[in-house]
Parts: structure tokens; C-alpha cells; sequence
């Protein structure tokens, strides 16, 4: 008869060293993974920083150009940055008087018309500083360029398909 040992077995131990070559396994993996994924992927993304405010310019338009020639046109409205970001300060600032003067007792509507008032103001102000930038944006284009900025133009304009897709002309 064969004998059977039924006592405790220690469980098997990790040494510091196994645990350590799993670790470097995994980040060499993540590193690898990041560096594939960019190759396949392409360059980055193109963050189009404060173009909210310049309307009139589509991103896909921008898009469309080298990324040479895409920092080139944003390079003229960059001026316009702090304009931008003071505008909406403001006007965010006026949302919030805005609604302290609704809040407030006993309710003044002369206090409510002027915030209203001052709010219209800003935003006209910022769509009217979102317009020069674009008339700057515009004189640095060449032909071509004018061209496919109409026909993102004239696209943004179509209404969309049902499925919610852009119509195309």
C-alpha cells in the first residue's frame, strides 16, 4: 500500500524577483501596446482651441488641410484667445447675475432687464470679435482653400438625413 501524506503543504511562495519580472512584463506590454496603437492610429488628434467662438469656420474644414498649413490659419485667430475666454467669463458672469436677480426679494424686473441687457450686450460683443476672426482667417486662404471652406459652409448649412448623418449636396 502507498502511503499518503495529509499534513499541511506550505503554499508556494513568491519571491521578490517573479514579482518584479511580471511588473516589467506588464509596463514593456503597455508600452508596447501605446506604441502600436500609434502607429496604427496615425499622429494625434488636433484639439482646434477656441474655434467655438469663430463660427463660420467648420473643424472639418480644418480637418481637411496639412497639419502645416492648418497651424498656419490658426496661428491668425490665436490673437483673438484671451478676447474669447474674457468674453465668456463675462458673459457666464452675467448668466449668474442673471439668476440672482430671478432669486431675489422682493423681485425688481428693472434689475432683471438690465442683466438680460448687459448679457446680450457680451454675446454680441463675442460673436461680433468671433466674425473679425474669421474675416482674418479668410484673407490668409488661397483659392482652394476658399473653395473647400464653401463647401463645408454650404454643408453645415443642409439640414441633416433623418438617420442624422450631414445631407451632402
Amino acid at each position: 500500500m502507498s502511503e499518503t501524506v495529509t499534513g499541511n503543504t506550505p503554499a508556494p511562495r513568491w519571491n521578490w524577483l517573479k514579482v518584479t519580472l511580471i511588473a516589467s512584463l506588464a509596463v514593456n506590454l503597455l508600452f508596447g501596446g501605446a506604441a502600436v496603437a500609434r502607429y496604427v492610429a496615425g499622429d494625434a488628434p488636433v484639439r482646434f482651441a477656441m474655434l467655438s467662438q469663430v463660427q463660420l469656420v467648420p473643424r472639418k474644414f480644418l480637418g481637411e488641410l496639412d497639419g502645416e498649413r492648418r497651424r498656419e490659419l490658426l496661428d491668425t485667430i490665436r490673437p483673438y484667445n484671451k478676447v474669447f475666454r474674457d468674453g465668456r467669463q463675462t458673459v457666464r458672469a452675467e448668466i449668474t447675475a442673471i439668476a440672482d436677480a430671478l432669486e431675489a426679494e422682493p423681485y425688481d424686473p428693472a434689475r432683471v432687464t438690465a442683466a438680460v441687457n448687459r448679457f446680450s450686450a457680451e454675446s454680441v460683443s463675442l460673436v461680433t470679435e468671433g466674425g473679425q476672426a474669421a474675416l482674418d482667417l479668410f484673407a490668409e486662404l488661397n483659392q482652394d482653400e476658399r473653395h473647400l471652406l464653401a463647401r463645408h459652409l454650404r454643408l453645415r448649412g443642409l439640414p441633416a438625413k433623418p438617420d442624422g448623418k450631414p445631407a451632402t449636396p
